[in-house]
């Protein structure tokens, strides 16, 4: 059985969770984001938040098949770098390569709200449907 881990990055937290292959949610971890404070500072406690997720479903790190990461402002998918976050102060900030040097697993990136959207598409109130549009509210506000 494989597993997934997706972590949150917001204003405020640092949510992480690990799903198994039916998209049911087997671990989790919360950390506060601490801003203000350098990219690399809230980079690092991304990955303890990671670890701590994988811990609390007790599966071993070699089970996480790849890591998915939802991050507010606007996200470069093919490069992986944060393009700009005003409530983080991430301008370029190359969030996917710094987490796979450091988890040692291939790490997508992409807007927090499109990530939503996405996990209700596959596994939550939207799963089945053709159509659907999430709204996120948090330290900010977005849609996907």
């Amino acid at each position: 059985m494989g597993y997934y881990l997706g972590i949150d990055l917001g204003g405020t937290n640092i949510k992480a969770g690990v799903v198994d292959d039916e998209f049911r949610i087997v671990g989790r971890a919360k950390a506060k984001t601490g801003m203000p404070r350098p990219a690399e500072e809230v980079m690092d406690a991304m990955a303890e938040c990671a670890g701590k997720a994988a811990e609390d479903a007790g599966v071993f790190w070699e089970q996480i098949e790849r890591i998915g990461v939802g991050v507010p402002g606007t996200a470069n998918e093919d490069t992986g770098v944060v393009e700009y976050a005003n409530n983080l102060m991430f301008e370029n900030v190359p969030v996917r390569a710094y987490l796979q040097e450091k988890l040692h697993k291939e790490v997508d990136i992409t807007n927090d709200a499109n990530a939503a959207a996405v996990g209700e598409v596959l596994a939550g109130a939207a799963k089945g449907a053709s159509n659907a549009v999430a709204v996120t509210l948090g330290t900010g506000v977005g849609g996907g």
